[in-house]
């Protein structure tokens, strides 16, 4: 072995120096680039070559440049990043939502429903003011349009959160196109031995992206470690990206997934290739789109409506909550002696069951008739029960209504309510009208259970049937000074305005499609929704403060592993940088012991 040969053994000490200075120029140029993964040099003896009886070194070679990564440990910092972005959605969703319930504020629906329920016990005081009436039109207002307002809010909501569902989606099939991109360039780069560590940064950033969305899972088939670095991956073999244990990305090919429309909502497909698909929307459970799909629902009926989720269990209980508002307020105010009555359209056949496609309870409602003194003249109970029908049979509404019928046992038929009143069905509408309207009689209707008046609209105060189209009745709003505190036609009276309590204190039965039956006041039904929305809120910031603290600690672990740190690198610079002299200097030495050898020549 020669001089010659030396030179060459330290031309390769030159090399990998160079090959360290550049790249730990690489690390200090990306130090700012949250998604790399610092990098560093393996170096390695050359083989040795045998002389004589010795074996002489042969210099260095670079045996990889490899990424400083922890599988491990980025495995778990992606399912943090989902928890972390699951939570996150939840709670800016829930946050926006309590923004719509702003009570403790002294602002609001349960703000404006007080003010209703004051105005009632307002005009009881002074039952025919009309300054007092006209507040209680305008608190009735007020609180139709908070009820609106904050419906139409979660309903504009409840819509954005699909735009976020077909959003997500694109995001998904466009992250899984570029992985199985990447994918494609990784087998080309890596086919002849070499490491494609920046490709696999930019994998390794979308992977986590995808993690936030959907809580992707990353299957690396033959993954092996480099026994020097633990955890950093150096064959994965074929590569899958699974979601909702579907592959939606296998190797360099890769299969999107795709939406159907279901009545203005979306539902997520992935399509088989057979004719046959998998619905996705109640298997993605995690990440913000996770999230989105409880908040906006993710099974639906037959009919393609969303029945479950937690804006639409919101939605329906502030309508049932309107509902009752509605029903209960109508049900007191037909107590109101009247000449005569008009219901909501119905559009009931006479065959009709009253309990089936109504919704009235079963039991029975008075309907008390007053002369033109204010005095009680009779009283015609009528019965509802599972068999009664709109106008079909003897014992139908119409029957009883109009039946003649000594209702007071007087032995006379004159003051008695089939007597005075006739009931019809007029365009849809139960009509009740005087037969002689000159002898002044009136007559208002007791319920007792049954909320036959409340979901009739008989002599409505409130319009509407939930809070998509609560509104005060239009002639009343127009003309506040017809409102009517009374329940007699006795002057002074003030039976109706002081039993609107019973909306504070009577229990009501608020019928849902998909909470059954729920017993309670109308003021206690908001209540609860209002309180169920704030408690939700409060432990999903409980649950955030504690997923935000693990992410942190698994965060600052995948930092200590594989961020880039300035000061080591500059201490790797000066040491390359004293490697590349030293090699230089040795064929410096060499260049002055060939120049020795030829001038002994001389």
């Amino acid at each position: 072995m020669g001089l010659f040969s030396t030179i060459n053994t330290a031309r390769t000490g030159l090399t990998s120096a160079q090959v360290g200075v550049d790249t730990t120029s690489h690390n200090i140029s990306n130090a700012e680039n949250k998604d790399y993964t610092r990098q560093r040099v393996v170096q390695e003896a050359q083989s040795a070559k045998p002389i004589g009886n010795s074996v002489i070194g042969n210099g260095a070679k670079i045996a990889s440049i490899q990424r400083v990564h922890n599988e491990f440990v980025y495995t778990r910092y992606q399912q943090s990043s989902e928890r972390q972005s699951y939570i996150n959605t939840l709670k800016d969703n829930l946050e926006e939502i309590s923004n719509y319930f702003p009570d403790m504020d002294g602002v609001g629906i349960k703000n404006d429903l007080d003010h209703y329920l004051d105005s009632w016990n307002g005009l009881a005081q002074d039952p025919s003011s009309v300054a007092q009436k006209e507040v209680v039109a305008s608190s009735a207002e007020n609180l139709v349009t908070s009820i609106r307002t904050t419906y139409d809010n979660l309903d504009k909501l409840h819509k954005s959160l699909d735009e976020q569902v077909v959003s997500s989606v694109d995001e998904v099939n466009r992250i899984i196109k570029d992985i199985a991109s990447i994918n494609g360039e990784i087998e080309k780069l890596e086919a002849d031995g070499s490491i494609a560590n920046d490709l696999r940064d930019k994998r390794d950033a979308l992977e986590t992206t995808l993690s936030k969305l959907v809580g992707a899972e990353f299957v690396h088939d033959n993954m092996s470690e480099t026994s020097d670095t633990p955890g950093s991956v150096e064959s994965e073999g074929l590569y899958s990206v699974i979601v909702g244990g579907v592959a939606l990305v296998s190797g360099s090919s890769y299969h999107e997934l795709s939406l159907e429309n279901e009545n203005g909502f979306h539902t997520i497909r992935y399509d088989r290739g057979d004719g046959t698909y998998t619905d996705m929307t109640t298997i993605i459970e995690k990440g913000s789109l996770g999230a989105v799909l409880k908040l906006r629902g993710d099974k639906f009926d037959e009919d393609g409506n969303i029945v479950d989720g937690l804006v639409p269990e919101y939605k329906e209980k502030l309508n049932l909550f309107a509902k009752g508002v509605i029903e209960e307020t109508n049900s007191i105010y037909a107590e109101s002696a009247s000449d005569s009555m008009v219901s909501k359209p119905l559009n009931l056949k006479d065959s009709d069951n009253l309990v089936e496609k109504l919704g009235v309870n079963e039991g029975s409602f008075n309907i008390v008739v007053y002369d033109k003194d204010g005095n009680e003249v009779s009283k015609r109970v009528v019965t509802i029960d599972s068999a009664t029908t709109l106008n079909s049979g003897e014992n139908s509404l119409l029957a009883q209504l109009n039946r003649i019928y000594d209702d007071n046992g007087d032995n006379s038929l004159q003051n008695d309510f089939g007597s005075q009143f006739e009931t019809s069905i007029q365009n849809g509408q139960i009509v009740i009208k005087p037969k002689n309207p000159d002898l002044g009689y009136t007559f208002g209707v007791e319920d007792n259970g049954t909320n036959f008046a409340g979901s009739t609209g008989l002599n409505r105060f409130f319009e509407g049937d939930d809070a998509t189209n609560i509104s005060l009745n239009r002639e009343l709003a127009n003309k506040p000074y017809k409102i009517r505190a009374n329940k007699t036609p006795a002057e002074g009276d003030n039976g109706v305005a002081d039993a609107m309590n019973r909306l504070k204190t009577s229990s009501w039965k608020f019928k849902s499609k998909h909470f059954g039956t729920i017993n309670d006041t109308v003021t206690g039904m908001y209540n609860n929704l209002s309180v169920d929305i704030s408690s939700q809120t409060e432990a999903i910031n409980m649950r955030k403060e504690s997923i935000d603290v693990q992410f942190k600690a698994i965060e600052t672990q995948l930092q200590n592993i594989s961020k880039v740190d300035i000061d080591t690198e500059m201490t790797n610079l000066m040491k390359y940088q004293t490697a590349y002299s030293a090699s230089g200097k040795v064929i410096t030495t060499i260049d002055r012991m060939i120049d020795t050898l030829l001038g002994i020549k001389q």
